[in-house]
C-alpha cells in the first residue's frame, strides 16, 4: 500500500524534474508516463522533431559508465529513455538521477 503511494508521489516529482529540465535542455522533446514509469523523448530539432537516436544511446551509456544508473531505450527510432525504477525509489534518488542526466547532457554530450 505505501509503495503505491510512493510510486505516485515520487513519480510525479520525477516527472516534474524532467519537465523543468525540458525547459533548460533542448534535446528533451517530450516527457510522458505516470507513476514511476516514464519516457523521455530525445530530439535534435524541436521544429521537425528529428529523433536523437545516437545522442540517446550516448547518454544512456554515460549514465551507466559514470553514474552507475541503468536506463533502457525504446521507441521506433530508439530515442526514448525508459525510466522504470524500483518501487522504493525516493525523491533523493530522483534528484540524483536528474542531476546526473543533466551533467551528462550538458557536459559530456556538448
Amino acid at each position: 500500500e505505501c509503495l503505491q503511494v510512493n510510486a505516485v508521489e515520487v513519480g510525479s516529482y520525477l516527472k516534474s524534474r524532467f519537465l523543468a529540465l525540458k525547459d533548460e535542455i533542448e534535446i528533451i522533446g517530450d516527457v510522458r508516463g505516470c507513476g514511476l514509469f516514464l519516457g523521455i523523448e530525445m530530439i535534435r530539432e524541436k521544429e521537425v522533431l528529428t529523433p536523437a537516436t545516437e545522442e540517446t544511446a550516448f547518454i544512456c551509456s554515460k549514465l551507466k559508465e559514470k553514474h552507475a544508473i541503468l536506463t533502457s531505450i525504446d521507441g521506433p527510432h530508439e530515442n526514448v529513455f525508459v525510466i522504470k525504477p524500483p518501487m522504493v525509489f525516493t525523491k533523493q534518488d530522483a534528484d540524483r538521477f536528474c542531476d546526473s542526466f543533466r551533467t551528462v547532457v550538458l557536459e559530456d554530450l556538448a
